[in-house]
């Protein structure tokens, strides 16, 4: 049935589809022949995927009425250390009304049904781009996610529709958005977030955002006293300067009461530590300069360090947060937050120095200098291998000068 513009106008619904709390096309996107209408980034723990979340597209700047269908491509990069098999697909909701002048979150749980339903996605793949297997049709509601709700798990892919992306690589996918022409008005004057993600049954680390607190681990800021025990640290080669940094509220230690101090050190945890070290205060910004997904407890931080010119993030204005940090780049890092220079050239006698980058060399130079690292027994430096959290720890407490007090 044709529907008139005076009734699409009296229908007009004020709903825009908002993917990760973005509200309009980042300025810096650059579109052209080739490019994908919706770029989408897996992170996350262990090869099981993460958060996806909407970078670019139309769906990001349109207006949805009764009757209105929006298609394009969508991008999904694996910027993970290994390939990752996609078995679900979900996405969680979060629902604003206007009342007045202002925007409030709706609690209405009817609410959040009715809009589910009323939204259809089918989702095509294929080669080359031609797509032509349907992977998904049906509505957001079949593939909702809420955190500990077994009714909302997301949508598991049949088999024969799992598909795999390779580490570093990407997939192209076909979309289609279409608002059910009977859409009533119960949704007038509602706005939409969307968060669309993978494999979540598979993936305990992420956070809804919408629906619980972050309180993951000590870098997403969990408030914990001081003086409590913990319970992984008595007898650790590090227990004297873990302990030192807890004192000065650098380390905050995990809702179980740990430590962790053998775990590998990601990125964005270290964008943390290090800005609690210097006592750099977080800078909430919509835009965090990069292209990749960072996670909530700790975009404060990674602006705050970009700012002030300790991380630089990766070609292409990509940050990888969930990566584990390299022991060249944690070096590089904290010579630069705690301005350690080489005062005079030294000589490195690693074993292993010509698998250092230039680009790091003198920051590790200066580390040893600064006696801040002193490298294997196997006189070896390891510059490609992750770092673990109790080696950053020593680290920030000989820099903070902490160490010289238990030391001796």
């Amino acid at each position: 049935m044709k529907i008139s513009i005076k009734n699409i106008i009296y229908k007009f619904l004020i709903l825009v589809i908002v993917i990760n709390s973005i509200l309009f096309v980042n300025q810096d996107v650059v579109y052209g022949d080739g490019m994908p209408d919706v770029i989408l980034y897996i992170h996350g723990e262990k090869s099981n995927g993460g958060p996806i979340f909407h970078q670019r597209g139309s769906l990001a700047d349109e207006y949805l009425f009764p009757g209105f269908t929006d298609s394009g491509t969508l991008r999904i990069y694996n910027n993970y250390s290994e390939r990752i098999k996609v078995k679900n697909l979900a996405l969680t909701i979060k629902l604003e009304k206007l009342q007045g002048d202002k925007y409030y979150q709706v609690k209405d749980e009817n609410l959040y049904e009715v809009f589910a339903k009323n939204m259809k996605l089918t989702i095509k793949k294929g080669k080359m781009l031609i797509f032509t297997k349907t992977i998904y049709s049906n509505s957001f509601y079949e593939m909702m996610y809420k955190k500990n709700n077994e009714n909302y798990r997301g949508y598991d892919l049949p088999v024969s529709d799992r598909f795999n992306i390779n580490k570093n690589n990407y997939i192209d996918l076909e979309y289609t958005v279409h608002m059910d022409e009977n859409a009533g008005n119960e949704l007038q004057g509602i706005k939409a977030t969307v968060n669309f993600l993978i494999n979540v049954n598979e993936n305990p680390i992420y956070q809804d955002d919408y629906n619980s607190s972050n309180s993951r681990e000590d870098e997403k800021g969990t408030k914990q006293k001081t003086n409590d025990k913990f319970v992984d640290i008595k007898g650790h080669w590090a227990e004297n300067c873990i302990q030192a940094l807890i004192e000065h509220n650098i380390i905050k230690g995990y809702p179980d009461k740990t430590i962790r101090p053998d775990n590998f050190i990601t990125r964005a945890e270290a964008a943390a530590l290090i800005c609690r070290a210097l006592k750099l205060e977080e800078k909430n910004k919509l835009f965090t300069g990069y292209i990749d997904f960072i996670p909530k407890w700790a975009k404060g931080y990674v602006i705050a360090a970009t700012e002030k010119g300790i991380f630089e993030g990766y070609p292409g204005r990509i940050f990888k947060p969930n990566n584990k940090i390299t022991r060249q780049e944690m070096v590089t890092v904290l010579m630069r937050g705690f301005n350690k220079k080489l005062e005079k050239e030294i000589e490195i006698n690693f074993e292993d120095k010509d698998d250092i980058q230039d680009w790091a060399l003198g920051h590790v130079k200066a580390g040893i200098y600064h006696k801040i690292i002193e490298g294997y027994p196997d006189n070896t430096f390891r510059p490609n291998n992750s770092i673990t959290r109790a080696e950053v720890f020593t680290m920030i407490c000989k820099l903070l000068k902490y160490h010289d007090k238990h030391a001796k």
